[in-house]
């Protein structure tokens, strides 16, 4: 193992943050649910300090054998022998403070023609958004380390957090596990007060520090690893994306919500995308145009993809979507026959939706070490979403009797910059022809 150094310094850092996007982090157990939320003995919700350092350390892109990774590494000298060296970073378990709201989502597996693939139902357990929580971090600075280099790293980290690229959890690339932070308090310890780091991890002490939140925040080196895109729109009518009722007086069918807001889930709003690039692709290759790769392997690179050992994550991530100043409207409904035109027995039920909102549809796409990759995932993209835009693309169900459609409700928004869709569209083909290997 590498030589230890003497260690001169450490520093603690009490972290706190805003869940803003349901959070799933299964136990393993299927008591309740297909995928019950962790808790601990006393029955709270928490997120282990390993998949928060898992997620910070998949964000910086390192490996368990980079040398230059100050969360550690293992490996072997030249000699063959065990070589490695222990974390810097000390990341604990989060623990959420206060209130919190614990749902059950259910999900489906659909096809091309909308049509549940059978065998494809299931639920899980969430944290749904808005509950907050905090964690500590530890870094132990030694005489040989880079101080300057791990604050450079660490400040990606939190820039990660508060803009959503580091997210814990499942179902990440369709908008859940998301957080923000609230605040960050720092403390050092060393030779001066050393006999303070006895109190670091008690909560109270805390109260009373400063917020130096912007500082770890503010710096203009530190580079994004996601393209991010924002499309304001105005709903034309009402949506509807089924919560099966679970309590007594509820209509039958309530358009899903979370923390009691209504909201279009990321799967909801991937499905309707992925469906349309799809369409664009054969479009294209009717027109005659030459594709690179087959119509299937450019829609898996761009959404990922399972097929047996092989795995590829999506390169495309769609947050779940608040639906604002929205009104619910509870209709009742029945099902008339074609032919007979009289009511078929057993179809009377009552449903709730949500009419005349807005939204703000935020989607990133991964950058990659192939400028073009990101492009033309990015073109294709911004032609979804045109058609989204212009109400061409619905989402949701009952999309025959006018639901799901959206209109423009301002400029589309590509890394803070507008009006720039058409020049990245126009330079699809492009990019697709000189495209690398994403996965």
């Amino acid at each position: 193992m590498a030589e230890n150094c003497k260690v001169i310094k450490r520093e603690v850092l009490y972290v706190q943050v805003q869940v803003t996007s349901p959070l799933s982090v299964s136990s393993g157990d299927n008591e309740w649910t297909d995928s019950d939320v962790l808790r601990d003995a006393d029955g709270n919700p928490f997120v282990t300090g390993n998949s928060l350092a898992g997620a910070m350390r998949a964000y910086l892109g390192k490996k368990k054998d980079d040398k230059d990774c100050f969360m550690g590494f293992t490996g072997k000298d030249a000699d063959g022998n065990d070589d490695g060296k222990m974390s810097s970073l000390f990341v604990s378990d989060m623990c959420f403070d206060g209130k919190y709201i614990s749902g059950v989502r259910d999900g489906v597996a659909l096809n091309g023609s909308k049509v549940a693939v059978d065998g494809s139902k299931f639920d899980m357990e969430i944290i749904e958004a808005m509950a907050t929580a905090h964690f500590y971090m530890e870094l132990t600075i030694r005489e040989q380390d880079d101080e300057q280099q791990i604050h450079h790293e660490l400040k990606q980290i939190f820039r990660g957090i508060d803009e959503g690229e580091i997210c814990l959890g499942g179902k990440k690339t369709r908008g859940f596990g998301r957080f923000r932070l609230l605040s960050v308090k720092h403390q050092t310890y060393d030779k001066t007060n050393f006999l303070e780091y006895a109190k670091s991890y008690k909560k109270d002490i805390w109260k009373m520090k400063p917020d130096c939140r912007n500082q770890w925040l503010d710096d203009s080196e530190v580079p994004s690893k996601m393209i991010h895109i924002d499309v304001p729109l105005r709903m034309r009518g009402g949506i509807s994306i089924r919560r099966y009722a679970s309590q007594k007086g509820e209509p039958d069918f309530v358009h899903i919500t979370d923390h009691g807001v209504p909201i279009i889930p990321g799967s909801s709003l991937a499905g309707a995308l992925r469906h349309r690039i799809v369409t664009i692709l054969l479009d294209m290759k009717m027109a005659g145009i030459k594709l690179p790769e087959n119509i299937n392997e450019l829609v898996d690179i761009a959404f990922g993809y399972v097929h047996g050992d092989n795995a590829c994550a999506s390169n495309i991530i769609i947050g779940e979507t608040e639906i604002k100043n929205a009104r619910p409207l509870t209709m009742v409904r029945t099902g008339v026959s074609r032919f007979e035109s009289a009511v078929k027995q057993g179809t009377l039920y009552k449903e709730k939706t949500y009419v005349d909102g807005n939204l703000n549809v935020h989607i990133m796409v991964r950058k990659s070490e192939h400028p073009a990759d990101e492009k033309w995932i990015l073109g294709l993209l911004l032609l979804a979403i045109k058609d989204l835009q212009n109400g061409l693309l619905a989402v949701g169900g009952q999309t025959a009797i006018g639901r799901g459609i959206f209109e423009k409700q301002g400029p589309i928004v590509i890394d803070g910059k507008e009006g720039i869709e058409d020049a990245v569209i126009g330079e699809l083909l492009k990019n697709m022809a000189e495209k690398g290997e994403v996965c």
